[in-house]
């Protein structure tokens, strides 16, 4: 997994258009403010270790909300930077386990629609940690 944490005054998201994949959820706008974007993608290999995978994953969260002080996640899947990429269906089933994770450690989680392009208004914040990425 492979995730780039933007952190934000606000992000709006607003579905615009069906995306290439064949698994398409049902594409819900999205608002939140002083949040943690994170355009996530999965890879091949995750798919064999799902659950180790989202643990660490959330892990890392965890630690970058608490250095932000952010209890909001927004969450978009994002595969187009990466080449050996999951999956559509398992990504789908690894984006919502890491979803109900951070759910359960009280974040407050928005997700993205699964296989819907959005467009994007945001106000990110220019700290040192305001752009962070990590290869899980």
């Amino acid at each position: 997994m492979r995730f780039m944490c933007w952190h934000v005054d606000y992000v709006k998201a607003v579905p615009k258009d069906k995306g290439r994949s064949d698994l398409l959820e049902n594409g819900v706008a999205v608002d939140a403010e002083n949040a943690m974007l994170i355009f996530a993608n999965f890879e091949k290999k995750d798919e064999q270790s799902k659950q180790d995978i989202i643990d660490s994953a959330t892990f890392e969260i965890q630690k970058i909300a608490a250095q932000l002080g952010v209890s909001t996640i927004v969450l978009n899947p994002f595969a187009h930077l990466f080449t050996e990429n999951a999956s559509p269906q398992e990504s789908m089933i690894m984006l919502s386990m890491l979803q109900k994770s951070l759910g359960d450690r009280n974040f407050t989680v928005k997700k993205l629609s699964f296989g819907v392009f959005y467009e994007l208004e945001l106000k990110a914040k220019g700290h040192k940690l305001s752009r962070i990425s990590r290869s899980i």
